[in-house]
C-alpha cells in the first residue's frame, strides 16, 4: 500500500537547517569583533528585542533605525515607540501615505521631505540604539548592503553607539559572490518596486531603473557591473567584516524568511 509522504517532516526540518546555519555564522561574527544570536522564531525574536532594548537603553535615551520591511514586519518598531521610554528617530514619519510615497518614489522626494529626512538620518547617527536588517550575511560573518541615499550603511560602520542588526535567515548566504547576486537580483529590484510602484506614464519610466520591470539586475552582479541607472537603489554598497569597536554590531538571526 501506497504511503503518503510525511510532509510535516519535511516541513519541520527547516527550522533546524536554519539553526546550524546560524550559528555558523555567530561563531564567525565573534572572531569578526562582532557578536549575534539565533532565535526561533519572529514572535519570540519580537519580545526578545525589546527586552535587550530595555537592558541595552536607559530611560531618555535615543533610539533610531534604517529602512527594513523586517522591521516593520516584526512589529518591533511599533512597540519601542509605543513604549514612550525613549526618545524615538522616525526618518520616515514624513512620508506616511501610499500616494505620497508614490510621489516622492524614494529617490524623488520633495524638496521639504528630503529636508526633514536628512536631518532625521544625520541626528540618527548620535543615537544610542539603531535597528536595521542587512542585504546579506555571509556564511564567514560578513555583511554586505547597498543603498541610494547611504544613510542606513553610515549609521551601520559609525556613528550609533550600538546597532542591532535583525535578519530572517534567508539572507544568509556563502560568499560574497552570492552576497553581491543576492543584494543586485532579491533586494533591490523588490525595494524599487515597493517604493516606486509602476509607472503612471510614459515618462514617469526613465525614472525606474531596469531592475524593478526585469525583476532581476539589469547588470551583472558577479563581475559588479551595474546598470547604471541614476537612481538605481544600489549605488553605494558596503562590506563590513571586522569592525574595531568589539561588539557595537550585534546581529540577531531569527528561524524564519522575513524581508527580502
Amino acid at each position: 500500500m501506497k504511503m503518503e509522504p510525511d510532509l510535516k517532516k519535511w516541513i519541520d526540518i527547516k527550522p533546524w537547517y536554519y539553526e546550524k546555519l546560524a550559528g555558523s555564522v555567530i561563531e564567525n561574527l565573534r572572531k569578526n569583533n562582532m557578536d549575534g544570536i539565533y532565535i526561533p522564531s519572529a514572535r519570540e525574536a519580537r519580545k526578545k528585542i525589546f527586552e535587550m532594548v530595555e537592558r541595552e537603553v536607559p530611560e531618555g535615551g535615543v533610539i533610531s533605525w534604517g529602512g527594513s520591511v523586517t522591521l516593520i514586519n516584526l512589529g518591533i518598531l511599533f512597540d519601542l515607540q509605543k513604549a514612550g521610554k525613549w526618545t524615538c528617530i522616525n526618518p520616515f514619519e514624513d512620508i506616511v501615505t501610499p500616494e505620497e510615497i508614490h510621489v516622492a518614489r524614494h529617490w524623488m522626494l520633495t524638496e521639504g521631505a528630503l529636508d526633514k529626512t536628512i536631518k532625521k538620518w544625520r541626528a540618527a547617527l548620535h543615537a544610542d540604539l539603531y535597528l536595521t536588517s542587512t542585504n546579506a550575511i555571509t556564511l564567514k560573518g560578513t555583511l554586505v548592503n547597498s543603498d541610494g541615499y547611504g544613510n542606513r550603511i553610515a549609521a551601520m560602520m559609525f556613528g550609533p553607539k550600538k546597532v542591532y542588526v535583525v535578519a530572517g535567515c534567508n539572507k544568509i548566504v556563502r560568499d560574497l559572490d552570492d552576497a553581491f547576486v543576492r543584494v543586485r537580483n532579491v533586494v533591490a529590484p523588490q525595494l524599487v518596486r515597493m517604493m516606486g510602484g509602476e509607472p503612471k506614464s510614459k515618462e514617469e519610466e526613465q525614472w525606474y531603473p531596469p531592475c524593478s520591470r526585469l525583476g532581476r539586475c539589469g547588470g551583472e552582479p558577479k563581475l559588479l557591473k551595474n546598470c547604471g541607472h541614476k537612481n538605481r537603489a544600489c549605488g553605494m554598497t558596503t562590506i563590513i567584516d571586522q569592525p574595531h569597536i568589539p561588539n557595537r554590531i550585534f546581529v540577531i538571526l531569527i528561524g524564519e524568511d522575513l524581508g527580502f
